[in-house]
């Protein structure tokens, strides 16, 4: 048989899978390879696509004499050879499931070491054709038990970020993360695994070696937690992905070439630069008499395939790795060698040499229970926790949990200890337990607000500016207002204000909840997009609903290049939100205002009011100068969830009814408009599709537009 050279073309710039087990499992892609291309082919500059292809060509020459040697040799492989690779996890989560616990990750270590030392008992189903070359990668995966200022580590970081579960992050928006928190891991000392619960649609990827990335951390694996070994989140049919993205990482391209998409007849005019794996198009089923390219059975059953069914690599697979391992193109030479194994510790002996720990919750209502977890290392044996305000307020249990009952910010102290040695970690304002601003209704005008946090807000912030009290505002009541100082900041920057909680229990249902709020904001530059978004919770912020978005031109359309501070009425819009529904009508209500920013200007917030809803029937009579200007309803057409906008000149109670064609009123919404611009959300799930009519009233004066439901 006859192999072709491997083409070293641009579409193997990164070499990406969503490896599965299991076919077509929750409709994820198999592959993030495509995108990450194309944004390298548009982003990079001629000097980084030179290097790169100079160091593809060069690992590529390298490894073709690495092989001829190999064959040339009397012994053709020297058993005696183990790579040792020191390998760190970063969880970055959000506090949800994809925050994986320690045995997952040591579940998947066993599994990359079983299949990379071929201890995996189903080589025994190997197709008969293929069990002569099922190879013993000699290749051995362990986790660092020293970070890179020298200091004990059990081989995992965890990292709380927003970008875990955001679509839109990219892989360096996850590393950035972690270096925030825990420094640089360098790609030429460790193999940096990123798990995270969202990285754009596949379920994982990695790079081939290339001087581009070098020893960055870039030059690492990103894989979903629902992916990673075969326990936890992840499950058996899952557990080879890593198998096959250290594949990708130590050289290894799908068996039918430089692509992402097998089953293209194409492919058989491409292949992976291995002598003993035939041509193929490639396998996203399990036949193991297919044949596709030359008359030659096909290797489904190999790891770089997508057959699942894989549990082999070939001798010739080994060959090409082993080569990776000794070319400095990408610092894969210099991750096993001796002096880094020292440096990183993986052969040191196991003893307990640091207490860590983590919660399942930092904030909580009086009375909720927080579930505490060990992440001591390494091999504790005993524990000691104190939890002063809490209940019990000391425990000897691995992985207590606690009630607290009172208001407070409160310390956490754990010493574990494994007979010999051990650790004390304390945490302090570690726990905060909210207190309760009251009852209906409830007005926050942050006059007397000095900063943020304090007794009834606090803020979340992911890096830059967060949300302050700003003075001498004007056009809302008062001289001051909540203030998210986005000017100057970069894109993507996402940042939150939370209420404590709130109690809504005893809302009458004949007359609702309406939240309403102002906002001042102008863009800096015409093409920025920012969002607010507005939530709401009803257990305290253990979840939460998003109930209101606006956006782009919808926010604020004036632009202004300098730093933005409100001076008038005119600068500011009331919102009014009468989507607060029962269900959040709890002893735990909650509110988040979270800005979403695009290097535009700054925003805002002021006169939060949750009051009882009026009653349908009856208007407050007004003079007749609070009539409605620039009423205007959108988007139209819709499905039921649409905005209503007006304004008036003075405050004013509005009748905003909701008619079908026929005279009959459908739905009806009163709020307490204030002067200036409103904007109201009206969801009306479950109407049928048509026209309609969109009625305001004030002072008996009736405006009207119509209305397209799809």
């Amino acid at each position: 048989m006859i192999k072709r050279k491997l083409l070293l073309v641009l579409c193997v710039i990164f070499s990406t899978t969503g490896f599965s087990q299991e076919h077509n499992h929750d409709h994820i892609e198999p592959c993030g390879e495509a995108q990450l291309r194309n944004a390298f082919l548009e982003n990079a500059s001629p000097a980084d696509l030179q290097r790169y292809q100079e160091s593809r060509t060069e690992l590529e020459n390298f490894t073709q004499q690495f092989i001829a040697n190999q064959q040339n040799a009397s012994d053709n492989a020297d058993r005696s050879v183990i790579y040792t690779i020191p390998v760190v996890f970063h969880i970055v989560h959000e506090n949800g499931s994809e925050n994986i616990s320690n045995a997952q990750v040591e579940n998947a270590m066993f599994i990359m070491n079983r299949d990379y030392q071929k201890l995996n008992s189903d080589t025994i189903s190997v197709v008969t054709p293929f069990k002569p070359i099922v190879a013993d990668i000699q290749v051995e995966f362990k986790l660092a038990k020293r970070d890179p200022n020298g200091n004990c580590t059990n081989g995992i970081t965890r990292t709380f970020s927003t970008f875990s579960n955001d679509p839109n992050a990219g892989g360096n928006d996850r590393i950035n993360a972690v270096i925030a928190q825990h420094g640089v891991w360098p790609g030429d000392e460790y193999l940096n695994i990123f798990i995270a619960g969202e990285i754009g649609g596949a379920a994982g990827y990695t790079y081939l070696p290339s001087n581009w990335l070098g020893g960055s951390m870039g030059n690492g694996i990103h894989v979903l937690d629902t992916y990673v070994g075969a326990i936890g989140t992840s499950s058996v049919g899952r557990s080879r992905t890593l198998t096959h993205e250290v594949g990708h990482w130590l050289n290894l391209s799908h068996l039918w070439g430089g692509t992402n998409n097998p089953d293209d007849p194409a492919n058989c005019n491409d292949d992976d630069g291995v002598a003993d794996t035939p041509n193929t198009v490639g396998w996203t089923v399990c036949d193991l008499n297919g044949t596709t390219c030359d008359g030659n059975l096909d290797n489904v059953q190999n790891y770089m395939e997508y057959s699942y069914c894989s549990r082999m690599f070939t001798e010739g697979q080994k060959s090409r790795m082993h080569a990776a391992l000794n070319s400095s193109i990408g610092g894969r030479n210099n991750i096993w060698s001796p002096s880094n194994l020292i440096a990183t510790g993986v052969n040191e002996p196991d003893q307990l040499c640091k207490a860590e720990f983590g919660a399942n919750e930092f904030e909580i209502c009086a009375g909720s229970e927080i579930q505490f977890t060990d992440f001591s290392y390494t091999g504790p044996t005993q524990w000691t926790w104190s939890f002063p305000g809490g209940t019990p307020a000391t425990s000897t249990a691995q992985n207590p949990a606690v009630i607290y009952n009172t208001p407070g910010t409160y310390a956490v102290t754990l010493t574990a200890g494994d007979g010999t040695n051990s650790d004390t970690e304390t945490k302090t304002n570690y726990i905060t337990v909210l207190s309760n601003i009251g009852s209906l209704p409830y007005l926050e005008t942050f006059e007397d607000n000095i900063g943020i946090p304090d007794a009834e807000w606090s803020e979340v912030n992911n890096g830059g500016a967060s949300w302050t009290i700003a003075q001498n505002v004007s056009g809302a009541s008062g001289n001051r207002a909540a203030k998210m100082p986005n000017f100057g900041m970069p894109s993507g920057s996402v940042d939150d204000l939370i209420s404590q909680s709130m109690d809504l229990s005893g809302v009458d249902p004949n007359e609702g909840v309406t939240l309403s709020f102002k906002y001042a904001y102008k863009k800096r530059n015409s093409g920025n997009n920012e969002s607010l978004k507005v939530f709401i919770s009803r257990n305290c912020g253990e979840t939460w609903a998003q109930r209101k978005t606006i956006s782009g031109d919808n926010l604020g359309s004036e632009v202004q290049s300098n730093a933005f501070t409100p001076s008038s009425e005119d600068d500011w819009v009331t919102v009014h939100m009468t989507n607060v529904t029962s269900t959040y009508w709890t002893e735990g209500f909650r509110t988040r205002f979270s800005f979403e920013g695009d290097g535009g200007n700054n925003i805002y917030i002021d006169d939060i009011n949750i009051y009882y809803g009026s009653p349908s029937d009856e208007l407050v009579a007004l003079e007749e100068e609070n009539l409605v200007s620039d009423f205007s309803v959108f988007p139209n057409p819709n499905e039921g969830d649409f905005n209503i906008r007006f304004n008036t000149l003075n405050n004013t109670l509005a009748k905003i009814t909701l008619v079908n064609m026929v005279g009959q009123t459908i739905a009806t919404r009163n709020v307490q408009a204030n002067a200036g611009m409103n904007l109201v959300q009206f969801g009306e799930q479950g109407l049928e599709a048509g026209a309609y009519f969109v009625n305001i009233v004030v002072n008996g004066a009736t405006q009207t537009k119509q209305l397209i439901i799809k």
